[in-house]
């Protein structure tokens, strides 16, 4: 793939032809002469297997205001594992891409140091991350999945209260939720979610969001319990412990 730092990434895709290929991108993120090699370098697979085989799911798209995604699948003897790149092409007058990436990186290992749960992330090199693909959005998932998954709606608002305590004031911050039908996942660390300490207050604010947000994304009459959400939203909020808010 081009330098991100490229303004021509607004077209990436097919248009890009023989200037990139997923072999020599994963080569050159883990700096290794084959693409199995580099599957083995960056995590994603035990050993340098030769009979690893590499498929594309979807080629590069926009995903959002900020980033291009590629999903391709590997499959091995071990497992079958889908993975995405994302590339970073946020906007700002202040910061490199490279520092931008960073940023995000720095904001989920926060995120993931209070127990909420992230993709795998095999690589953070040149503003591209290449991490593990979650395959469901949340919100359809709750939808079409009935009863209601108890853990997955408090998953939620454990994130709420996480981003309070942390000091985020998100925008839309459930909206790109994903989970794997066992757990969920915040995939997103860009300017939806903005920097940590914008506010020191505390409100309830993104525990009505997070009540509100779960009661449209119902396939059916049941709501979510507002006194229980509001307890389990305080637990998290006051928490110290940050291995007590791991998901076991």
């Amino acid at each position: 793939m081009p330098d991100p730092t490229n303004h021509q990434l607004c077209d990436v895709g097919r248009s890009m032809g023989s200037s990139w290929s997923l072999e020599k991108e994963l080569c050159g993120l883990a700096k290794a002469r084959t693409a199995q090699e580099a599957l083995w370098r960056l995590g994603v697979v035990s050993e340098a297997c030769p009979d690893v085989d590499i498929k594309e799911v979807r080629d590069w798209a926009r995903t959002g205001s900020e980033t291009f995604e590629y999903h391709f699948r590997v499959v091995s003897r071990e497992a079958t594992r889908d993975v995405v790149l994302k590339a970073i092409v946020a906007f700002s007058t202040t910061h490199s891409l490279c520092e931008v990436a960073d940023e995000w990186v720095t904001r989920r290992g926060l995120l993931e140091g209070e127990g909420i749960c992230t993709p795998t992330l095999y690589c953070a090199e040149r503003a591209i991350f290449m991490e593990e693909f979650v395959p469901h959005k949340l919100s359809t998932f709750l939808q079409t999945n009935t009863p209601p998954q108890h853990r997955l709606t408090d998953q939620v608002i454990q994130i709420a209260a996480i981003l309070d305590k942390l000091g985020f004031y998100p925008i839309s911050p459930f909206a790109n939720l994903r989970t794997d039908g066992v757990d969920v996942f915040m995939v997103d660390f860009g300017q939806t979610l903005g920097p940590t300490a914008v506010t020191a207050h505390r409100s309830n604010r993104l525990l009505r969001e997070a009540i509100g947000w779960l009661n449209s994304c119902r396939a059916n009459s049941q709501v979510v319990d507002e006194n229980e959400a509001t307890a389990l939203y305080r637990r998290y909020a006051d928490d110290t412990n940050h291995e007590a808010g791991r998901w076991t």
